[in-house]
């Protein structure tokens, strides 16, 4: 599976594009909660604010330490996120009724995450643009009632 959002993602980690930043956060943060049919949160199979926590724990150590002349190790450690995301995925996500997701919003996160980083390239203004992308993402999840 792939992230949906690769030209917006494109453009806002290379050409900073806020209010795409802005949109694209508000639509994956949508997607990351289910709800049942009379439109309650289903906490089972949304994605949980514990559960992006170590992720995004992370991401902030490195936005925290990130300069112009350390840009490339910590974009090395940035690049480890993938791994990290790719281990919770497997976690959170074993098999399901018939091999469906029991958390779909969550591969969602982890699919446009990912391409996110691919497109940083050890650039400092792209590391930022990503991580505001990222606490957007959080940001609307809360906002959506992500628990």
């Amino acid at each position: 599976m792939s992230c949906a959002y690769q030209s917006e993602i494109e453009s806002i980690i290379v050409h900073g594009d806020a209010k795409t930043l802005v949109e694209t956060a508000q639509k994956i943060a949508g997607e990351m909660i289910q709800r049942n049919q009379r439109g309650f949160l289903n906490e089972g199979s949304s994605v949980s604010t514990s559960q992006i926590r170590n992720i995004f724990g992370t991401s902030k150590q490195i936005e925290m330490r990130v300069n112009e002349d350390n840009v490339q190790d910590e974009y090395n450690k940035l690049l480890l996120l993938k791994p990290k995301m790719a281990y919770a995925n497997g976690r959170f996500n074993k098999t399901f009724g018939g091999g469906r997701a029991k958390i779909p919003g969550f591969i969602i996160l982890v699919d446009c995450l990912s391409y996110a980083i691919d497109q940083v390239k050890a650039d400092y203004t792209r590391m930022q643009n990503f991580f505001h992308f990222f606490e957007a993402i959080l940001a609307y999840h809360k906002a959506e009632g992500g628990k």
